[in-house]
């Protein structure tokens, strides 16, 4: 054999492997993209029907537990949330995330005393959501609510605990 013959073949297979690499990258990077973005992509958070607003009685805080439909990706999940909402004197209604900024801890209502109290850490907060007493570093957390007609809508996130800010985890 020849060295042009050997040349010849190099260059032949050097060819075909670029060809063949360039036509791999050229399907494997879309389809990467179309696999993984929607995953990785942060979704704003959906309006949930949170019931009816006649069942709410004004001054008197209420939770509610509802069903969130949540995109991940291509799938579609529901789980369920779980809200204070108190209605005002005036009709307007605000909902509070269930979790203490502190660390995370569920509360309760105790009509008794007018009060949320979270059991773990003793924080304590008004109907307002204000800290009264306890390590909580801010109020409670608030969420967007939407009233339409006779029904509550809410759009429910979660946010960082154990900060003085209110920051979507």
């Amino acid at each position: 054999m020849s060295d042009q013959d050997v040349s010849r073949r190099n260059f032949m297979t050097k060819t075909i492997v670029a060809v063949v690499g360039f036509i791999g990258a050229a399907v494997a990077i879309p389809l990467t993209g179309f696999g993984i973005l929607p995953v990785l992509k942060r979704r704003a958070p959906a309006w949930s029907d949170a019931g009816g607003l006649s069942d709410l009685a004004a001054d008197e805080p209420q939770e509610r537990r509802f069903l969130e439909t949540v995109k991940q990706g291509w799938e579609e999940t529901k789980r369920e949330r779980t809200v204070w909402l108190v209605k005002k004197q005036d009709g307007t209604v605000r909902a509070y995330s269930p979790s203490c900024p502190h660390l995370g801890c569920g509360y309760r209502w105790f009509p008794s005393e007018q009060k949320f109290k979270c059991p773990c850490h003793a924080s304590v907060f008004d109907i307002n959501g204000k800290v009264l007493a306890g390590p909580a570093p801010r109020p409670l957390d608030t969420l967007d609510v939407r009233v339409d007609g006779e029904k509550v809508y809410v759009k429910f996130e979660i946010f960082q605990v154990g900060t003085a800010t209110k920051t979507v985890a």
